[in-house]
């Protein structure tokens, strides 16, 4: 499982730092690279007594990382796990509740409903027109997505594809040397649409940001105003993405995909024309039920 943005800032300075420190401190950072979410539940003196170090020394590793001392160390660490076992927490929860399957089920698909509500009510025209002109104009059209997002971005390609005369995917069953093969071909005109809610892929950052550097605009997909990649985007959608026990729920971001292509079907010179086109091609390959045999409701 790939970290989430904050958890992954935070080891990463940690590792950072791994070199420059005195033997003492390199025990305690080396056992809390090893054991980050251990560390993070520790007292000082459980983690001095683990990294075999003195109370003293674990507080001075604290304060070499830029903290007041241990306390802050571990409140900051705590932190940066909170959204990684978010949904350990919910399911617990969920565990301990007398209710059927069926009611659970029942809650789910509420809170589904609830995030498509949100959804609209997110929605803002102008970021809506500018998400249509972008793709309309674009050369080219890379939908990025990771994670549980790697899904989206298929589906959001396949959306896209009768609007988009290249339309391609960086999505996580490539692999990261794939992608970034990809990803190193863009350039000014194209356009990447990177997926990402909770938890947030710090590789889908790192993509973005490499979209970004070789000159190509950039459609964030995502669930918050604070969500990670809003600040590498041009234009921003956001989607309801709540959910009682998951961390998170995609009904709400592919529910505004849809949205988005039911935008772009209208928006063409000949939309009318070229949906008539496909339907007439599709049309011997469909099984087609008489009306007259189909069941009431």
């Amino acid at each position: 499982m790939e970290l989430p943005i904050q958890t992954g800032s935070l080891l990463i300075r940690m590792q950072n730092c791994q070199q420059q420190l005195p033997a003492a401190l390199a025990k305690v950072g080396a056992w809390a690279l090893a054991y980050p979410f251990r560390t993070a539940t520790l007292k000082i003196g459980e983690l001095a007594a683990a990294a075999e170090v003195s109370v003293a020394s674990v507080n001075r590793y604290a304060r070499f990382l830029g903290y007041d001392g241990y306390p802050e160390f571990r409140e900051d660490l705590l932190r940066a796990f909170e959204s990684t076992f978010a949904p350990v927490e919910k399911l617990r929860v969920a565990v301990q509740r007398d209710t059927s399957n069926a009611e659970i089920m029942r809650e789910s698909l509420a809170s589904d409903a609830g995030n498509i509500t949100r959804t609209m009510d997110l929605l803002q025209p102008e970021q809506c027109e500018a998400a249509i002109r972008l793709i309309r104009e674009a050369g080219r059209v890379v939908a990025l997505g990771l994670g549980d997002s790697a899904y989206l971005a298929l589906f959001l390609a396949d959306v896209l594809e009768p609007y988009v005369d290249n339309v391609r995917e960086a999505i996580e069953f490539a692999g990261t040397e794939r992608n970034i093969r990809r990803l190193m071909t863009m350039r000014p005109g194209d356009l990447v649409i990177a997926i990402t809610s909770p938890r947030y892929s710090r590789r889908t950052i790192e993509h973005l940001q490499l979209c970004r550097e070789r000159g190509a605009k950039a459609i964030a997909l995502t669930d918050a105003p604070d969500s990670p990649i809003v600040p590498l985007a041009d234009v921003t959608l956001l989607a309801g993405a709540d959910h009682g026990v998951r961390h998170s729920s995609p009904t709400g971001l592919m529910a505004l995909i849809v949205a988005l292509g039911t935008a772009l079907s209208r928006s063409g010179p000949d939309s009318v024309g070229q949906a008539a086109d496909v339907a007439e091609r599709i049309l011997p390959y469909l099984h087609i039920v008489p009306k007259s045999n189909r069941q009431p409701d």
